[in-house]
């Protein structure tokens, strides 16, 4: 006989309040899930130039207790303005590095992305049963996937979730405006750009507050109190060293047709390198033939302006999985619920429904100790980056046996975070904004291989050697220029060098 077997009625009953304390809700499995999934492939969340960059600035601020608010990286651009919008999540990537190196970045990265699950998930249970929630949670994270790097805006990603959960939740429950949230606008703006979303959702709120105004409250008090706070979330938003730049630092990018033709993450997706966006427009569809659910106009209209968005670029697809649920939520949630109910019961589904509660502090300290559990191999065996696509280790190590580093680089862009982290002088990085849209276009034109802009653009910039990557166009083209021979190559990166690179100096 067993000991519990072997106890009084009174004991059992402690032990199965016991157990039952421990049982997880539906917010903590999911945050679970998305942590082991992201640390199965640590590497691929370093698979970005930019965090090389990101962390080289947070190390510069730190190191000086300034923001480089004219360019300390770069010589083409040495002392232009430039607005450093993401100064605070760089800061904290940076202090990550100094304290526990990759591994850390990696491990600060795959929690975000966890707790903005859990959040998202939270917010879904209120208005959706628990295989939606699944459902819409396990598309929302393949769409954001592709963009779960170490840069800043995964920060962001929990506070995005949270503010629109909370302006959708406000609106279903026809309560005041959040005004609690403007602190964390605050933060946001200081974080990173994508801000701006947050304020135009505030904008979108209003709207729909005026024209469908909560029971018992006429449009004119809605325009009131909604006003004030898109007006507050405007002026949070302003918050940041940066002023008015910083605020307008989104439209510029968008402002700049190079940057769009250029990076994939600004293009329009390849449904066959990105599944899940088409599965989710499917089911959007699908979702409006079967249910019979109708949408608020404004809901119905902001749908189709994420879908557009994600269409558009590929970098909007987090957007449509976070946001496009919480707004269709409450309209498709019961309808999906009822039609569920019809169904027969079963075990399962049941202790599906027992999840939705929130689980208790012993449940949530058992799920942190199994995050945390599943983190310790990471902190134990520390990721040392290797030589790569964005990493060209040897090659930069050979251009400084050969005295090259004291020259001027003409390099892929793709290197240009790796150079400026390794104390390198970049002809061009990630920072594509301060570069500006003409610079941008005679590179990306250089880069393709056109003989005339090369080897213009090396002239006018007195480059001395080249580091490029060996399939891009410059890369082929630049040993027929006249006094460049190539010196090192190898699969990630060749470097070319001025035969008379001695009157540049």
């Amino acid at each position: 006989m067993t000991d519990h077997a072997l106890a009084s009625p009174r004991e059992v009953g402690a032990i199965d309040s016991c157990w039952r304390r421990l049982i997880p809700s539906w917010p903590l499995v999911v945050a679970v899930a998305a942590l082991a999934r992201l640390l199965a492939q640590p590497q691929a969340l370093l698979n970005d130039p930019d965090t090389y960059l990101h962390v080289a600035a947070g190390r510069w601020m730190i190191s000086h207790i300034a923001l480089p608010v004219h360019d300390p990286f770069s010589y083409t651009m040495a002392g232009a303005s430039w607005v450093p919008h993401e100064w605070l999540a760089e800061i904290v990537l940076a202090a990550i590095y100094n304290i526990a190196g990759w591994s850390g970045l990696v491990l600060l990265t795959a929690a975000c992305f966890a707790l903005t699950m859990a959040i998202l998930a939270r917010f879904l249970l209120r208005r959706a049963e628990p295989f939606s929630v699944l459902i819409m949670t396990i598309l929302a994270a393949a769409l954001a996937q592709g963009h779960v790097l170490v840069r800043p805006h995964i920060l962001t990603f929990p506070l995005l979730v949270l503010w629109s959960g909370e302006l959708f939740a406000t609106r279903e429950e026809g309560s005041r405006p959040p005004f609690s949230l403007l602190p964390l606008m605050i933060v946001w703006a200081n974080l990173h750009g994508g801000f701006m979303f947050g304020v135009a959702l505030a904008g979108f709120v209003l709207i729909e507050a005026v024209l469908f105004p909560a029971s018992g409250r006429s449009r004119f008090d809605e325009a009131k109190r909604w006003g004030l706070f898109v007006l507050l979330t405007a002026g949070a938003g302003l918050m940041t060293p940066n002023g008015v730049a910083g605020f307008l630092q989104p439209f510029r990018l968008l402002a700049m047709p190079a940057l769009k033709s250029s990076f994939v993450e600004w293009q329009s997706p390849d449904f066959q390198h990105f599944p899940a966006l088409e599965a989710c427009l499917l089911g959007l569809i699908a979702l409006g033939f079967t249910t019979g659910a109708r949408l608020q106009p404004m809901r119905l209209l902001l749908v189709l302006g994420l879908s557009h968005m994600a269409l558009q670029s590929v970098r909007n697809a987090e957007l449509l999985g976070f946001v496009a649920p919480l707004a269709v939520a409450p309209h498709l949630g019961p309808k999906i619920a009822d039609l569920i109910r019809e169904l027969p019961t079963s075990s399962f589904s049941r202790y599906a429904a027992r999840l939705c509660a929130p689980a208790s502090r012993a449940a949530v300290a058992l799920a942190v100790l199994v995050m945390a559990g599943a983190s310790l191999p990471l902190l134990l065996h520390p990721i040392e980056r290797k030589d790569g696509r964005q990493t060209p280790a040897k090659a930069l190590a050979a251009a400084r046996r050969m005295g090259l580093l004291s020259g001027r680089v003409f390099n892929s862009e793709a290197f240009g975070g790796y150079l400026i982290f390794e104390g390198v002088p970049s002809f061009i990085d990630g920072r594509i904004e301060m570069y500006g849209n003409s610079f941008l276009a005679r590179y990306m034109k250089a880069q393709s291989g056109d003989a005339a802009t090369l080897g213009a653009l090396l002239d006018r910039y007195h480059v001395t050697w080249a580091l490029l990557a060996p399939t891009q166009g410059a890369a082929m083209r630049i040993e027929s220029l006249d006094g460049w021979r190539r010196v090192y190559g190898d699969a990630d990166a060749v470097i070319d060098v001025r035969t008379d690179a001695r009157r540049f100096r």
